[in-house]
């Protein structure tokens, strides 16, 4: 007998009732009050007040003024360029900004012709100038998640602060060590247990230079520990603020296991690179050997984890000429060509990412969700169960019927894959709203070139026979003396005694890195360089450091990923979900005999806490944000108040999207934040957290309200 035969007859009258009345007649009135409810969610509540550091002071050395006409000295040829530069930040209207006057006059560009640009292959690198990227961006308005202006970021470290000149010596030392390999920047005793991936121990030839290699990472942490900051001595610039100064890393000691490193990863010993940015995806099975074949399924395609080869050793504007004609807008890149690669084939090369160069090669091309797009695909592929409560998975908590329904379009894998690239578009416009109409952050780059102006001999301090900075009359020259007597020429001023000793250690290394880079003598006082090594040609992108794209995007999809997936072992509730398990092996890839190596070996050691997969994801965060300090076009700062910007987006976007679904569902998402603070004011409207409340975790309501969470159990 067939099975319809067999249903209840009432239940088939009610059947046929629903189908009389499909479709809903109320269906669009109650699509409309959704809409009205998510706008009210995303707007009861006052934007947040929107406070840079103050920095902003004619002639605007302490600015982003990349793109406009500089002179000889560094100075803005007019300043007041400048000021229209911010003026048409503040306004979305196109007739403003195209007033800017970009410099695009090929005269004043020391080391370029159009001629330079003949016969590149891509039509749109003939462009001999950069011009500044979205610098409007911020001021469009979004129709999902919090309005581009509606959250913020703290003010960003002053120049002159003990914070600051930390990051500047962070900035350097990783300058210096970027063909350093990964694998030395972890524990030694991490180091001393490294073997092949497949158990078998390591030749003392290649032990021996990981452990050299250690040495070294430990010499760079120790001196960097000696900076005020680190040391948690601050001066009445920084911030007072405990919840920034914790998450600043005040009073933090580098060593092998903490330096250059982010938060949120796992609080014991662990390789510097999150598996993520190494592994390919070992199937359902999670199967180990895949794993370290480092390739991803992508539907009938893969992807490989291996990136392109950076030419080793070498770096970028260490001329006072070369930068000088970058600060003027010239498109630098393609004159190098691919020469800037190494290609011992005649070829491109790829590798496993195994120095730090790799890691800023990594962020030079990539899409900006990539990597999570990746991270996503591995947790796909390998099966990893999704937060409890959403429905319709195997390994739910959520009381909603499964029945006969598989997440697919909702809740399943296209449903995540499609918001990692809409929470990024929203985090890219948050961001430009505070990098451009807020702060206005000078990049490292700029910051070099002061400390190379005192270094080479200009004291602020007093009067000089050399008045590098005079321009349009004494004013300009004075007001920069005042700026920088009392700001950078107090961290380390050359024979001074200055309160930032470490600084100077460093820079003298700078001097000797950069003259080996123009084949000059170190000696030579009057040719030797404080630059900022970069990474790129072109060094820093066209618009201004704080905050960092790269890492907003990160904190917006990393967040996403950890609402989706559950944190916790979805059978025991009390233990945290694990990427390694316990001791388990996690994959560290070599580096090579030589920095040209293109083949590089994994390398394995056992972790016996083993990597949480919250720890993982937090690290592939920093690893991703870190890697633009590395190539030296962004802050610290700049990493972490950008990464807290982009969890602030997704977690407006989520709670927006729980109204969405059928209360029936009853769905719910907790959320581990990256670090323990206190929520945009703009999140909290009908939450039960208060406005001064830190929290660990949110968990996100089918009424799109927050509530405290506990922190995900870490073993």
């Amino acid at each position: 007998m067939l099975r319809s035969q067999h249903l209840d007859h009432a239940f088939r009258t009610d059947l046929n009732r629903r189908h009389d009345m499909f479709p809903d007649p109320d269906r669009q009135t109650k699509a409309a009050e959704i809409r009205n409810r998510a706008t009210a969610l995303s707007t009861a509540n006052p934007q947040d007040r929107h406070l840079s550091n103050q920095d902003e002071q004619f002639p605007y050395v302490f600015s982003f003024t990349k793109g406009l006409l500089h002179l000889d000295n560094g100075l803005l040829d007019h300043p007041g360029d400048f000021e229209l530069f911010a003026e048409g930040t503040r306004t979305s209207d196109p007739t403003v900004f195209q007033m800017v006057p970009l410099n695009v006059d090929l005269q004043v560009i020391h080391g370029a012709s159009q001629s330079d640009f003949d016969g590149l292959e891509c039509p749109a690198d003939k462009q001999t100038y950069r011009e500044w990227e979205s610098p409007t961006a911020g001021h469009a308005y979004v129709l999902e998640g919090p309005d581009p202006f509606a959250v913020t970021m703290p003010p960003a470290p002053k120049a002159g602060s003990a914070e600051f000149a930390a990051e500047m010596a962070e900035i350097y030392q990783m300058a210096l060590s970027r063909d350093w390999p990964v694998a030395a920047f972890m524990d030694d005793s991490l180091v001393g247990d490294l073997t092949k991936a497949d158990g078998t121990v390591l030749s003392n030839a290649t032990k021996g230079r990981l452990q050299k290699a250690n040495g070294d990472v430990g010499d760079a942490a120790k001196r960097l520990s000696g900076m005020r900051w680190f040391r948690g001595v601050g001066n009445g610039l920084d911030t007072a603020a405990r919840e920034h100064r914790a998450r600043r890393r005040f009073g933090t000691e580098m060593t092998p296991s903490t330096v250059f490193r982010g938060l949120g990863e796992d609080p014991w010993h662990s390789p510097f690179l999150s598996q993520f940015m190494v592994m390919g995806d070992g199937g359902c099975t999670r199967d180990t050997e895949g794993r370290a074949g480092g390739v991803i399924r992508y539907g009938a395609q893969r992807i490989d984890q291996k990136v392109r080869i950076a030419k080793p050793g070498k770096d970028y504007m260490t001329t006072w000429r070369d930068w000088l004609d970058v600060q003027n807008a010239l498109n630098a890149r393609p004159l190098v060509g691919i020469g800037q690669y190494l290609a011992p084939a005649g070829k491109v090369q790829y590798r496993t990412m195994s120095r730090l160069r790799d890691m800023a090669t990594y962020v030079h091309d990539d899409q900006l969700y990539q990597a999570y797009l990746n991270a996503a695909l591995i947790l796909l592929q390998e099966k990893y169960s999704f937060d409890p409560g959403i429905p319709y998975h195997g390994k739910t908590g959520n009381d909603t019927p499964r029945w006969n329904r598989e997440p697919f379009a909702l809740f399943g894998g296209p449903h995540l894959l499609t918001l990692l690239t809409e929470v990024s578009s929203r985090a890219l416009k948050a961001v430009r709203a505070q990098k451009f109409t807020v702060h206005r952050r000078l990049r490292p780059e700029a910051a070099g070139a002061l400390f190379h102006t005192i270094y080479s001999g200009y004291d602020p301090n007093r009067e000089h026979a050399s008045k590098p900075f005079e321009t349009g009359g004494d004013s300009a020259e004075a007001r920069v003396r005042a700026q920088l007597g009392r700001t950078f020429a107090t961290y380390s001023f050359p024979n001074g005694g200055g309160t930032e000793p470490p600084l100077e250690d460093i820079l003298t290394d700078i001097r000797e890195h950069n003259a080996s880079q123009n084949g000059e003598d170190p000696s030579d006082y009057d040719i030797a360089k404080w630059l900022l090594p970069m990474a790129f040609p072109e060094g820093s992108p066209m618009h201004p450091a704080y905050g960092a794209g790269h890492a907003t995007v990160a904190g917006a999809c990393v967040t996403l990923l950890k609402a989706f997936f559950n944190m916790r072992n979805p059978d025991h509730p009390d233990k945290p979900a694990y990427l390694v398990e316990p001791g388990g092996t996690a994959l560290v890839p070599d580096c090579g005999t030589g920095a040209e190596d293109t083949s590089i070996d994994l390398l394995g050691v056992a972790v016996g806490k083993g990597l949480t997969l919250e720890g993982e994801l937090n690290k592939l965060l920093w690893n991703i944000s870190n890697a633009r300090n590395i190539a030296g076009v962004h802050y610290y700062t700049d990493y972490i108040e950008s990464a807290l910007l982009g969890e602030a987006i997704t977690i407006g976007i989520l709670r927006e999207q729980m109204l969405a679904y059928e209360s029936a569902e009853n769905v719910s998402m907790t959320v581990p934040l990256l670090v323990r603070r206190k929520l945009p004011a703009s999140l909290l409207s009908g939450s039960s957290i208060g406005p001064d409340q830190q929290v660990d975790a949110v968990r996100i309501n089918r009424h799109g309200h927050l509530e405290a969470a506990p922190a995900t159990p870490r073993q």
